[in-house]
């Protein structure tokens, strides 16, 4: 089996607008797979940059207005009490647009979301999803394997133990093929299976 594996499912809900590989496929890191469509996510990214102006214009008045409020209570046409009144409207302001800007930076990644890339160079192993299947978060799409990251996952008798050990060389047939091959141990389970009693052991090709 695959020493690197990975399963993609979907980050965000919505119909797949594209699916780019088929199964057995080979691809490169970052990749792009398939596609999931956007409409609704655009939607919440234009509310939200609007969101954002909004804030901003906001901040912009709350500024000025602090300016003015400093400069009439420095010549003593108001009272202290109207500064801090006025930094407050800022301060509140200036969270308002923390929050906006949060919410336009979350939709983004939701975006960025609809976009399935390879993590890593190798090949399709499996394909869960067609064009036009409504899929929603956590829904399996893909299944990518490293296929240069093969391992052995073997199980010897438990009265074997004392001649495992990490490093041991491992000779083994594969079914279809008519040579040998060889690995070496790099792991050793702590404890045999109870009802075997053979010990998992896993081997690097």
């Amino acid at each position: 089996k695959p020493e690197r594996e990975a399963t993609l499912r979907a980050e965000v809900g919505g119909s797949m607008l594209d699916v780019s590989v088929l199964e057995a496929q080979a691809v490169k890191t970052g990749a792009v797979l398939g596609r999931i469509e956007t409409r609704t996510l655009d939607d919440a990214r234009q509310s939200a940059a609007s969101a954002v102006r909004s804030a901003e214009n906001q901040l912009a008045v709350a500024r000025r207005g602090a300016e003015r409020t400093e400069k009439l209570a420095g010549a003593g046409a108001l009272a202290a009490r109207d500064i801090d009144t006025a930094h407050n409207a800022v301060s509140a302001a200036e969270a308002q647009l923390a929050d906006m800007k949060s919410r336009l930076a979350a939709a983004e990644r939701s975006l960025g979301d609809t976009v399935i890339r390879a993590p890593f160079t190798g090949i399709v192993s499996r394909r869960a999803v067609n064009v036009g299947d409504v899929v929603s978060p956590g829904t399996e799409l893909f299944t990518i394997i490293d296929a240069s990251s093969m391992r052995l996952d073997g199980s010897v008798p438990s009265d074997d133990l004392k001649t495992l050990r990490v490093g041991v060389t491992v000779a083994f047939t594969v079914r279809g093929y008519d040579r040998p091959f060889q690995g070496h141990i790099e792991r050793i389970a702590p404890q045999a299976d109870a009802t075997t009693r053979q010990v998992p052991i896993y081997v690097t090709i």
